[in-house]
């Protein structure tokens, strides 16, 4: 049972701007989509309030196949490194990935860009990448 007034801490301290994406698993029904699109971002609204981030764009997915979706999610990509946010909301990894190895190359693009990836349901993906110096780092 949860405890009613809890006030939990705030995963940042200064405010972030953000890219939503949303998504759902209905690829026939464009209305059931949407009504679950709805819902998604009623929940990615309340976490970034709760948190310190600024939605500043949604990207919705729809009723897209998986390459449609892909390519939403690079545009999402595309949209942060032209410096309008810095970090990408999702309700879950699920959202965004096919499986496992999909959800480790999604966290990776958007960790190699230099940005933050942030869920409702795991809060910040701690995903173990070693990122290799760029070659001018090196002694």
């Amino acid at each position: 049972m949860r405890r009613a007034g809890r006030k939990k801490k705030p995963l940042t301290i200064q405010p972030i701007k953000c890219v939503v994406m949303l998504s759902s698993d209905e690829e026939h029904d464009c209305i059931a989509a949407e009504k679950k699109e709805n819902k998604q971002l009623k929940r990615i609204m309340e976490f970034a309030d709760n948190n310190n981030l600024i939605p500043m764009k949604v990207f919705r997915r729809g009723i897209f196949g998986r390459r449609l979706s892909d390519e939403v999610f690079y545009r999402a990509i595309r949209y942060m490194r032209a410096g309008k946010a810095d970090a990408l909301i999702v309700a879950n990894l699920d959202a965004i990935s096919d499986g496992i190895a999909d959800s480790y190359l999604k966290i990776g693009v958007v960790r190699e860009a230099g940005f933050r990836l942030f869920s409702v349901d795991e809060k910040e993906p701690k995903v173990d990448l070693y990122i290799p110096p760029k070659r001018g780092d090196m002694q």
